[in-house]
């Protein structure tokens, strides 16, 4: 033996030395006791540790505290001046539109390019599913061969004299494979051959032969088993369930903004109409001093009520581009083209806020949250799929070992006589041919599968961390947004009762300077507005007017928060879906494949000015 070859027959000696026992073993347990076996077992057992770390998190202490009866009964009493106003048009000439919430939210499903984005992420999920199942899909395959051969022959014998060897040949196989949930590939096939020689190998030297062969190949570690199989399916399954929750998730936010954009303008158009009143509570007074200047007014008193006009006025057209402003921001969030179409100049809110307070409890937010909330549908879905396919790389990283067989049957004709050939193969399908064997592959050191064993099995336990995050945000969540909820509905009483007192001050401060009292109760009555009694009474009278503005701003503003701060509650209990009836449907009939609607039944209707 030559000292060249014994590399060479000492590795073959390596590969082809049986497993140690106990890499055998492991092969064996990780094929048959893997995560994707136990992933019922390992996603309950998660699970009831989130609900165990949940249940420590209600013994938290209490927030802030619900409304007493009497700030429930100031905010009951509370009827301001500007809701009715407000849904009235402003500006004269602009073609307004009176428009619901519930009209913006339809408006913002049917038209929103937004939406639109979110919409397709479910559709691009599901061709997952698609995907696995085409992996069994039947397959039908063709091959074909021709060969020459003109060479000198070994020996004349064999070409019965002729110094060279010709052979002409001719092949076709067609056939069917499929692979099964098992893992293995069935092959059942047709192969003819037509040989033309003068080689004495073949007798007759030109013949035509043909084969029936029925051939499975079936993987025992790697690739292998029905739960790997099954696994592929439920990973693309989740894929787009989680895509549907994502859907969901990103819906909502979305009609959360237009809430939130509604409700500011609504908002704004009242803050434009006080700001409107405080400029022409201002006017009577410019007029006034203006007509008594000559008689007991002085400069200072006139350019102090003019500066305070032309200060409001600054604020009144501030307010205005602020409507604009606001305008400009529903239009983004809808993009509903009859805005456009009609010319719509004014969009009026409709709706009234929010004054009626509901008790709810931490716990019962919580509860809702959990068995509700798109998040928390998601994280299980990715938290299972993060589990099989931990299990099936553990399937991937085994050696490859492969049992092969294949049952067939042959027959001969004459040259170009296929059928004679296919015939005689029929006649002899009594007495099939077959072949046994197995395929084995074990990689020496790490390899690719093995690398991605190791990243599954970092991201599974990343995905566990992230669901604890993803748990621990939406109990933070819940608490603030109860807490704001709570603390708005309150602030709503104070403010109502803060401007009720700012009311009064206005009276009493009008009835001074009308009556021309001096700047304390314990002066004596000056009738007229001469004199530093009347430039105090003056002031006292403008920042009246100023501070119930203010209070009347701030109450307007704890009309918004609270308004949108109940629909946050219902988006963070997850039943913001279930409470707007908006139904999630697949659409089939789109030019460029399917997607999802997110709909309100009724469909929405043409809007009525």
């Amino acid at each position: 033996m030559k000292p060249a070859t014994r590399p060479g027959l000492c590795l073959i000696a390596v590969l082809a030395a049986p497993a140690p026992p106990a890499a055998a073993q492991g092969w064996f347990n990780d094929r048959f006791d893997n995560a994707a076996v136990n992933a019922d077992t390992i996603t309950a057992r998660f699970r009831a540790e989130l609900r165990e770390e949940m249940g420590r998190l209600y013994r938290r202490p209490p927030g802030v505290a619900e409304p007493s009866a009497a700030e429930r009964e100031a905010a009951r009493r509370l009827q301001p001046w500007w809701n009715q106003p407000a849904a009235q048009p402003i500006e004269p000439g602009q073609n307004p539109l009176r428009v619901s919430l519930a009209f913006l939210y339809d408006s913002a499903l049917v038209n929103s390019a937004q939406v639109r984005v979110f919409a397709d992420l479910p559709a691009i999920r599901e061709t997952g599913i698609a995907e696995v199942a085409g992996r069994y899909t039947p397959r039908a395959y063709g091959e074909g061969r021709a060969d020459s051969i003109n060479s000198p022959t070994r020996s004349t014998a064999v070409t019965f004299g002729d110094p060279r060897l010709v052979q002409r040949e001719r092949g076709i196989e067609f056939g069917l494979r499929q692979r099964l949930q098992t893992g293995a590939e069935v092959t059942v096939g047709q192969r003819f051959w037509s040989v033309r020689t003068n080689s004495s190998d073949y007798l007759p030297r030109q013949q035509s032969t043909s084969r029936t062969f029925l051939t499975i190949v079936q993987p025992l570690l790697r690739d292998s088993g029905v739960v790997y199989a099954r696994s592929l399916h439920e990973i693309a399954r989740l894929d787009a369930s989680t895509g549907l929750s994502e859907f969901r998730r990103q819906t909502e936010s979305h009609l959360a903004e237009v809430a939130r954009a509604y409700w500011a303008l609504h908002l704004l158009r009242s803050s434009f109409l006080q700001k409107k009143r405080l400029f022409d509570a201002t006017q009577p007074l410019v007029a006034m001093l203006g007509q008594r200047r000559e008689i007991d007014t002085d400069d200072a008193m006139l350019a102090r009520v003019r500066a305070a006009q032309a200060r409001r006025e600054a604020e009144l057209l501030r307010a205005r581009a602020a409507i604009r402003n606001g305008e400009a921001r529903l239009r983004a969030l809808t993009n509903d083209p009859r805005f456009e179409e009609m010319r719509i100049g004014e969009l009026i809110p409709a709706d009234a806020p929010l004054a009626t307070y509901r008790s709810v409890s931490l716990e019962d937010t919580l509860v809702h949250a959990i068995s509700f909330r798109p998040e928390v549908q998601q994280l299980f879905a990715q938290h299972r799929a993060s589990v099989l396919r931990e299990g099936m790389a553990q399937v991937d990283a085994l050696p490859r070992f492969d049992v092969i067989g294949e049952i067939n049957t042959g027959g001969r004709a004459g040259y170009g006589d296929l059928s004679g050939a296919w015939n005689d193969g029929r006649r002899g399908s009594d007495r099939p041919g077959g072949v046994l064997g197995f395929r084995l592959e074990v990689p020496i050191g790490t390899d690719d599968a093995q690398a991605r064993l190791a990243r599954r099995r970092l991201e599974t336990r990343q995905v566990e961390n992230q669901s604890r995050a993803t748990m621990a945000s939406i109990v933070a969540e819940a608490e603030v947004t109860l807490n704001e909820y709570r603390v708005a509905f309150r602030e709503l009483s104070a403010r109502n009762l803060a401007m009720q007192a700012a009311q009064t001050d206005l009276r009493v401060q009008t009835e001074r300077w009308r009556q021309g009292l001096g700047a304390s109760a314990g002066q004596p009555e000056r009738p007229g507005i001469v004199g530093a009694a009347g430039a105090y009474a003056l002031d006292r009278l403008l920042d009246a007017q100023e501070r119930l503005a203010a209070a009347e701003d701030a109450l307007a503003n704890a009309q918004s928060i609270f308004t949108v701060a109940a629909i946050q509650l219902e988006r963070v209990r997850g039943t913001f879906t279930a409470l707007e009836r908006i139904d999630y449907a697949r659409a089939e009939d789109t030019p460029r494949g399917p997607t999802y609607n997110a709909r309100r039944p009724p469909p929405p209707a043409a809007p009525n000015r």
